[in-house]
């Protein structure tokens, strides 16, 4: 099981670099940030599920500007440089391509996992809520909406998320029921 969690941590860090990429584009083409600004806005927008580290954050950064998807400028600040990023246009046209590719994979593994739920637990899983709602990743976008807006959607979600639990509880109650026979 150890080579197996090892492969999986593994998996899991080269799938985060791809995603860091993506997810420092989308956060570029709303606001000009900071490295730092975009370790925070992540954490802050995945609820602190995902924390970026410098060495992960600095790498990506690098790489971007190198292929001019975004452009840093040096400012001071209460007498600290700080390297503020931007997207610019070629960026903004990599994140299209990108998120166009990021929806059909979603859509794509959306279809396989309700295939094997339908397979191992017997039943068809609705859609995630983020999914069906049309949220991009982590939210972003919502922000810009009116607050009773952001609040139904949130509220939509939730419910959505209960009834999901809610029909894997009583799933996993009847194969526990089995196992017990």
């Amino acid at each position: 099981m150890a080579e197996a969690e090892r492969v999986a941590r593994s998996w899991d860090a080269e799938m985060r670099k791809g995603y860091l990429k993506l997810t420092t584009l989308l956060l570029l083409s709303r606001n000009s940030l900071t490295g730092y600004g975009i370790m925070k806005e992540v954490e802050k927008r995945t609820l602190g599920l995902w924390k970026p580290t410098t060495g992960g954050i600095y790498p990506r950064l690098k790489e971007l500007e190198e292929k001019g998807y975004i452009e840093g400028q040096w400012t001071k600040e209460e007498g600290r440089r700080k390297k503020i990023y931007s997207i610019t246009d070629a960026g903004r046209q990599v994140l299209e391509a990108a998120f166009q590719k990021q929806q059909q994979a979603q859509r794509t593994m959306r279809s396989l996992f309700q295939e094997i739920a339908q397979d191992i637990l017997e039943t068809k899983l609705p859609p995630p809520p983020n999914l069906e709602l049309g949220l991009p990743p982590f939210g972003v976008g919502i922000e810009d909406k009116p607050v009773d807006e952001q609040v139904r959607i949130l509220k939509d979600a939730r419910a959505q998320i209960r009834r999901q639990l809610k029909q894997i509880e009583t799933r996993l109650e009847k194969l526990e029921e089995k196992k017990v026979s």
